[in-house]
């Protein structure tokens, strides 16, 4: 069954239609089961509808404590994907296999396929919006991902958010120093040194 989202010419489709649309190049896969027109360009917008509509409004809310962070919001700002993308076979640019959902601390985990929800209390001034889809805002995902990811992956994810929102070294660490029992903060400092190197 296809389900379709006008706006951004999304398609949620599975099995034999999914395998066609592929195979004829009417459309390239954003999300796994989530397609998208060929035409279509793929910017941090249509990869936000894409999310929301692998797990729908309810389980992305800001109101509810949720919202995309990590990997995940990385990846929706700039467009690589981190560790946890489909390995051999992949299509170009990989996909994510898995999202990273933040919800607050003391909040109830939900159980969703490919999801791995991280409690961690984060900010309001930390968040922003795209297309309904609360995220990280880009300084706040720089830190996550030089706290989560090794420094090899990392590094590609900071060199992208500094080429497309402006995030440089000096300002990620200044925000560390707000997280100081952060979990990985040290491995960070060690992580945005290196960025700042090759500068």
């Amino acid at each position: 069954m296809t389900t379709t989202d006008d706006a951004s010419l999304l398609i949620l489709a599975r099995g034999l239609e999914r395998a066609e649309l592929l195979r004829d190049g009417l459309a390239r896969e954003i999300l796994p089961g989530v397609l998208v027109a060929a035409d279509v360009a793929v910017t941090p917008a249509v990869r936000a509808r894409a999310v929301r509509m692998k797990l729908g409004d309810r389980e992305i809310d800001a109101g509810r404590g949720r919202s995309l962070g990590f990997g995940t919001a990385a990846w929706l700002h700039t467009g690589l994907c981190p560790r946890s993308c489909a390995a051999a076979g992949a299509p170009t640019p990989p996909l994510p296999e898995r999202l990273d959902l933040i919800i607050g601390r003391n909040r109830r985990s939900p159980r969703i396929p490919g999801v791995r929800a991280r409690q961690v209390d984060v900010p309001p001034e930390h968040l922003h919006t795209v297309e309904g889809v609360p995220v990280t805002r880009p300084h706040r995902t720089a830190a996550d991902v030089a706290r989560d990811l090794p420094r090899a992956e990392a590094l590609p994810q900071l060199r992208l958010l500094q080429e497309f929102y402006d995030v440089h070294p000096p300002q990620v660490l200044d925000l560390l120093g707000q997280m100081p029992y952060a979990r990985g903060a040290a491995q960070a400092r060690a992580v945005i040194g290196a960025w700042g190197e090759m500068a």
